[in-house]
């Protein structure tokens, strides 16, 4: 029996992308609710329904599910992209963990405080791209190094596609919308595993639909 299925998010990609990526990838039919901030400060009434009052939420049925981890393994598993496999699974949360390690940092960068915390201000753009420019140079390229050191035969966890994968081209593509030319000439499997995913034909139908959240499209980077 089919499910009615809402996703609960502000507009762009932020933290809901890889959530909105699984669902797409394993044609897993929903609603893609997507409100600005201003919205969002005045629903009183859904922020009353969310688990934590915050959102990316998923409304299953009218049941709602918060909390970004969750909600990615709950849509990997209707996709049928999460491992079966005890040790494959691990692999895959283990790579997952990290990337997102990389989302935190630069949200970290990006705030004078918190990011989400009351009091919290965003930084300016010049002094945000400057801590971000230093991140990048200094910091980035050792966290890539373990992802590709972990990356498997094809894909991160091994041969077959997973949600590690899914969660490693929304990041990769993160970082690529900053600096075009990161994965030129280095880290191969990343580079291998972002081709595939991005070559994947709903993934390629997404991003032609959501152009203002990918502004550089279905290109593939400079190798």
């Amino acid at each position: 029996m089919a499910q009615d299925i809402q996703f609960h998010y502000f507009h762009g990609r932020g933290i809901g992308e890889p959530i909105r990526l699984l669902l797409v990838v394993g044609e897993i039919e929903f609603t893609d609710r997507r409100y600005s901030f201003d919205e969002y400060a005045t629903m009183d009434e859904l922020k009353a329904k969310l688990p934590f009052g915050q959102v990316p939420a998923l409304e299953v049925d009218s049941v709602f599910i918060a909390q970004t981890d969750s909600l990615m393994r709950f849509a990997a598993k209707l996709a049928d992209l999460y491992p079966y496999d005890a040790l494959r699974a691990a692999r895959s949360d283990m790579i997952v963990t990290h990337q997102a390690d990389i989302h935190s940092a630069i949200s970290k960068m990006s705030f004078d405080g918190v990011p989400g915390a009351p009091g919290t201000n965003m930084v300016p753009e010049e002094e945000r791209n400057q801590r971000i420019g230093m991140w990048f140079e200094s910091t980035l390229p050792s966290l890539l190094e373990r992802l590709e050191n972990l990356a498997g035969t094809g894909f991160m966890v091994d041969s077959t596609l997973c949600w590690a994968d899914i969660c490693v081209f929304n990041r990769l593509n993160q970082l690529l919308d900053i600096d075009e030319t990161l994965l030129a000439g280095k880290f191969p499997k990343l580079r291998s595993v972002y081709e595939q995913v991005a070559a994947l034909p709903r993934v390629c139908w997404w991003v032609d639909e959501h152009t203002d959240d990918y502004p550089r499209g279905s290109a593939i980077p400079p190798a």
